[in-house]
């Protein structure tokens, strides 16, 4: 290789590298400039405050947040604008608040302000009514990791609102909650779940859920009166333990007082017990209603965990039901639109106008009245009023004003076997007073239709008659339109209706033995929380056969449900059957006890007292108040009490001598599985042998 040669091969050989540089260097150039990232706007989204992508409800002057999301690559590009399709519908303002300003609907447009490609709608329909009141029926609720509660809602509205609501938990890691309510205990601590409207009127109900460990120890979880009817008062407790445990009547302690700040002094005594699975007890109270507004504790000392639990009874009814009679030109009339209330109450009218000359009053310091002196007909004159008392408790009053004259007498019409005013059973009977108003005082009554019989005027009084049931044997299930006329002595008539809803009922036949102080069998409806006598309800030929060894027949109706069956000795229930479905007529017999207590009363001789004394039996445990007891009389100088179950008694026998009272108390009797006697000695000579 000559010189010329080598130079131009090094020469070809820079160049030749110079171009591989190039050509490698020139492509990663572009290719950052490809990777410089771009400003864009990806998508726009609007979500209602019920959390739907579709649709939102507003009420008529009230205002709801738009959530807008807009995904951008820059905070700049997140602006939006809006577009409303109806602006006499909505309006919406730069922050996504949406206000309705009439009924209908229209549907609101979010553009974004940097690439108007990209938008999100949503449909709004404005209401024309308004939620007023959201109120859960706990303000506190204690619950287990784990478990889950139940919290209900009572929304008021008005006509036309929407009332679906929004459930939410200030705290997901202590308390969940579904859209139904469903409280679930997550962790340990405490939450607030509260259940707010979504119709923009900002309504809303908390309460404060309290999620502990769960508990290895057995305590009340739960105590409620239990009230199926809505009654002013109720004599079963319900109460319901942490896990299943065995227990008595004699473990229950139940307490009441009046006043929340007061102390318990009042103990009622249990009756009896009912459970089927030892964790939900209903506790029956002997004798002693719980009144409306009344405190109740119950203390269960063979628990090892909460012990105590109380409530406060409080009957929140739909409606109350009240008829107001007067004539035209009477003194001044004032009564109260709700007796019930708690502390000072607010009413308001509803529905309907007051008759002329009346008022509404919300009067200092107590509750609502109304006042006025008639000065014109009215004739089932119905005014609905709203009432708030100062525990926040919503009631419905009906009021139906009767007002009449000298020309005119208006009869009511009333219906009677629903809920509300309580329920009625085929083949039983009921009375009621129909009222009227008007006509001059000397009036006469009649049924236009009996029902064959059916039905009769029992009493008149000067603005009322008493319809009843003739023959309950033709009371079947159904309604009944009792059509009433009412002439005064001018010949002035008026007209008005008893509508009767008879609930259906089954027969029943118990058979049982003769052998106990009272034979009657009674049936406690788990239900409807109503007991039933059969001897209170049973018709024609109530019972055959005389004391002795002989069988009792009686019959009566029931409604359909789920029943235990007792009888009664000492202030005891001897369950027969403890839980009996009824649903079809139904043939029973028990065999009650037979055992016997006997003894001889003698004197402070030691004779016989052949004189007239009363023999009282009572549990042991019920002597101090003795309460509870079976009786009888004696001037043979014996006694002896039949169809005895086995327990521990104690007899009191008493008398009178030279008109002094005198009183002994024997010994404890201990009656199991047999017939036990019992002599008792008196502190007093028998007259026929006076020695002392």
């Amino acid at each position: 290789m000559n010189g010329k040669s080598t130079v131009k091969s090094l020469i070809a050989l820079t160049m030749a590298g110079a171009m591989v540089f190039s050509m490698n260097t020139m492509p990663v150039s572009a290719a950052k400039k490809k990777t410089k990232a771009k400003s864009t706007v990806k998508s726009v989204k609007v979500v209602a405050p019920s959390g739907s992508k579709k649709s939102a409800t507003v009420a008529k002057g009230k205002s709801i947040k738009l959530a807008v999301t807009v995904n951008a690559t820059k905070k700049a590009y997140k602006k939006v604008t809006y577009k409303v399709s109806n602006k006499k519908v909505i309006s919406v303002s730069k922050k996504g608040v949406v206000k309705g300003k009439k009924a209908g609907t229209a549907t609101v447009k979010v553009i974004s302000a940097k690439n108007k490609k990209k938008t999100a709608s949503i449909k709004i329909k404005v209401v024309s009514g308004a939620v007023k009141k959201v109120k859960l029926n706990k303000s506190n609720l204690a619950l287990n990791v784990g478990d889950s509660g139940k919290l209900s809602v009572k929304v008021t509205a008005s006509k036309k609102a929407y009332k679906t609501l929004k459930w939410t938990t200030s705290n997901k890691k202590v308390a969940t909650v579904t859209s139904k309510g469903v409280v679930k205990g997550i962790g340990k601590g405490t939450a607030k779940i509260t259940a707010a409207s979504l119709d923009g009127t900002g309504k809303k109900s908390t309460c404060t859920v309290t999620v502990r460990e769960k508990q290895v120890v057995n305590g009340i979880k739960s105590l409620e009166v239990y009230n199926p009817l809505k009654s002013y008062s109720s004599s079963t407790l319900k109460v319901t333990l942490d896990s299943p445990q065995v227990l008595t009547a004699d473990d229950f302690k139940v307490e009441t007082k009046s006043y929340g700040e007061g102390s318990y002094m009042g103990t009622v005594s249990v009756d009896d017990i009912y459970t089927t699975d030892n964790q939900t007890y209903e506790v029956y109270l002997a004798n002693d209603d719980i009144y409306n507004g009344r405190y109740v504790r119950v203390t269960v000392n063979a628990l090892n965990g909460q012990k105590t639990a109380e409530v406060r009874f409080l009957v929140d009814p739909d409606t109350v039901r009240q008829v107001h009679t007067a004539k035209v030109g009477d003194d001044e009339h004032s009564f109260s639109v709700d007796d019930d209330a708690m502390g000072t109450s607010r009413s308001a009218i509803k529905t309907g106008t007051l008759p002329a000359g009346y008022k509404l009053i919300n009067e200092l310091g107590d509750s609502a009245r109304v006042r006025g002196i008639p000065s014109a007909v009215a004739d089932n004159q119905h005014v609905v009023f709203a009432t708030t008392d100062e525990l926040g408790r919503d009631t419905t009053t009906d009021v139906n004003f009767l007002i009449g004259d000298d020309d005119h007498i208006v009869v009511e019409n009333q219906t009677i076997g629903d809920q509300v005013s309580g329920m009625i059973y085929a083949k039983d009977s009921f009375y009621k007073d129909l009222h009227f108003a008007g006509g001059n005082g000397k009036i006469t009554a009649e049924i236009l239709n009996t029902y064959d019989g059916t039905f009769k005027i029992d009493d008149t009084y000067s603005d009322s008659v008493g319809i009843t049931v003739v023959d309950s044997n033709k009371l079947a299930a159904g309604t009944y339109d009792i059509p009433v006329r009412i002439t005064d002595s001018n010949g002035k008539t008026g007209q008005g209706t008893l509508k009767v809803i008879v609930t259906a009922s089954v027969k029943v036949v118990t058979k049982v033995n003769n052998n106990s102080p009272d034979g009657t069998i009674y049936f406690y409806n788990h239900n409807s929380n109503e007991e039933f006598s059969l001897r209170s309800i049973e018709k024609e030929g109530k019972y055959s056969g005389s004391v002795g060894n002989t069988t009792l027949t009686s019959t009566g109706y029931l409604p359909h449900g789920t029943y235990s069956v007792y009888y009664r000795m000492c202030g005891r229930k001897i369950m027969l059957n403890k839980s009996l479905n009824v649903s079809g007529d139904t043939n029973l017999e028990f065999t009650l006890p037979t055992t016997k207590i006997t003894g001889t009363i003698y004197d402070v001789n030691n004779k016989k007292y052949e004189n007239s004394v009363d023999v009282c039996m009572y549990r042991s445990n019920d002597l101090d108040t003795r309460y509870y007891f079976v009786s009888d009389y004696t001037s043979d100088g014996t006694y002896s009490f039949q169809g005895v179950p086995d327990g521990q008694y104690v007899l009191v026998v008493s008398g009178q001598k030279d008109g002094k009272y005198f009183e002994t108390t024997s010994g404890t009797i201990t009656v199991s599985g047999g017939n036990a006697t019992m002599d008792v000695k008196l502190p007093v000579a028998n007259p026929a042998n006076p020695q002392q």
